[in-house]
């Protein structure tokens, strides 16, 4: 039997528009690494150190990894290592629509302009603005039944984990 969607509504069957706050879709990079590069220099109320700067973007740049590859396998399991808390239960419960409605996912990352805003006096959480553009395809097996480019803007809480950094909220936001 031949599916037939609107763009909008496969987007809310596929995404489980739980993930983000006000039903918007999730955005995921896709295909080798993406493209993130993020901007130290206006934190407050402090600065960020140097090994704190490259463990935070690898930790970032390996959660939209993760995300990726558990969006288009439908595959939960696979966010252990990169998400705890809101972000590793709404992205699960994503995994869980998309299975129920027989699709999945598929980002391709264009890039990404990134900036930290907030590092913890404490040094253990950090928030980032980033505005990704992606290209976003719906797959009904292996058949794209619907695809489209966007900039979605997002805000990121990261937290300190034993030897990384953890993405506890990942929200998508209207404008940065």
């Amino acid at each position: 039997m031949k599916r037939v969607l609107s763009f909008a509504a496969m987007l809310a069957v596929a995404a489980g528009s739980v993930w983000f706050a006000g039903g918007q879709r999730t955005a995921l990079a896709a295909g080798n690494t993406p493209a993130i590069a993020i901007d130290f220099q206006n934190t407050a109320p402090r600065k960020v150190e140097d090994a704190t700067q490259s463990a935070v973007e690898r930790d970032y740049t390996a959660a939209w990894q993760a995300m990726t590859h558990a969006l288009e396998q439908n595959r939960p399991e696979m966010l252990n290592a990169n998400f705890i808390g809101t972000a590793s239960d709404k992205l699960g419960e994503t995994i869980q629509q998309q299975k129920k409605a027989g699709l999945h996912r598929r980002y391709t990352d264009l890039g990404h302009k990134v900036q930290a805003i907030f590092y913890s006096s404490e040094g253990s959480a950090i928030e980032l603005r980033d505005t990704a553009h992606l290209r976003i395809e719906v797959l009904d097996g292996d058949k794209v039944v619907q695809s489209e480019d966007a900039t979605v803007q997002y805000v990121a809480l990261m937290t300190a984990a034993e030897n990384s950094w953890k993405v506890r909220v990942l929200q998508e936001v209207p404008s940065l």
